[in-house]
């Protein structure tokens, strides 16, 4: 089979068309069917103009050959899942969650639903209504109906303190890691105050965010 090779030679580039072939022992041969000469702008040029006239004698449409009739058909990922499935069975979170599956006598995989909320939230973290939307984009998941995504919540939240166990002991097992203290963020919302009604909730004091952060660490201490 006939192929273009390039030389390089004292800083210079030449072309040779090769073919390769069997000698009468059987070894592998390469021999030079045509000679380019040195490879500069004008040969660059005339090696375009003659592969256009080749590829559209074999019958292509030489404005392929430049991109214009390119299209994106799709736009798909499939990186998140294959990083999101890893994690799961390192942790062993995709047995736990079969487990929880069995147990609530759920009819649909708890561990591919709980894969496309993970993805998306480490993707581009919107709702669970966008996330059924948006589960296309993704290759290697199975299509996953939308009140599927609510119901898994339900049993997350049921089975909350499991799932932190199992990743906390996998992660201290994996970083060698030793308990002293746990920081619990309270933080839940923030607002500030210019107004101060007595009996009332709005007060004018720290924002709620400063105030958790200031029980948080004298607790801690």
């Amino acid at each position: 089979m006939a192929t273009l090779k390039i030389d390089q030679k004292d800083g210079e580039k030449y072309v040779r068309i090769v073919e390769s072939y069997r000698d009468g022992s059987g070894a592998s041969r390469m021999r030079t069917l045509i000679s380019l000469g040195k490879l500069d702008d004008k040969k660059i040029e005339s090696l375009k103009r003659l592969g256009t006239k080749l590829y559209q004698a074999m019958g292509g449409n030489p404005e392929e050959l430049s991109g214009k009739t390119i299209t994106e058909q799709g736009r798909f990922n499939y990186g998140y899942v294959l990083a999101c499935k890893y994690t799961l069975s390192y942790y062993k979170l995709d047995k736990l969650l079969e487990r929880i599956q069995k147990k609530a006598k759920l009819q649909f995989s708890l561990v591919n639903t709980i894969l496309l909320m993970l993805c998306e939230r480490l993707n581009d973290p919107v709702s669970k209504r966008q996330t059924f939307f948006n589960q296309a984009e993704y290759i290697g998941l199975e299509q996953v109906p939308l009140h599927h995504l609510y119901r898994s919540l339900d049993k997350l939240a049921a089975w909350k303190e499991q799932i932190q166990e199992r990743i906390y002991h996998t992660g201290r097992d994996l970083f060698n890691q030793r308990l002293d203290v746990v920081f619990y963020d309270v933080t839940t919302f923030y607002f500030e105050s210019e107004q101060e009604t007595e009996g009332q909730l709005r007060q004018k004091v720290f924002p709620k965010m400063v105030r958790s952060a200031i029980h948080r660490y004298c607790w801690d201490c």
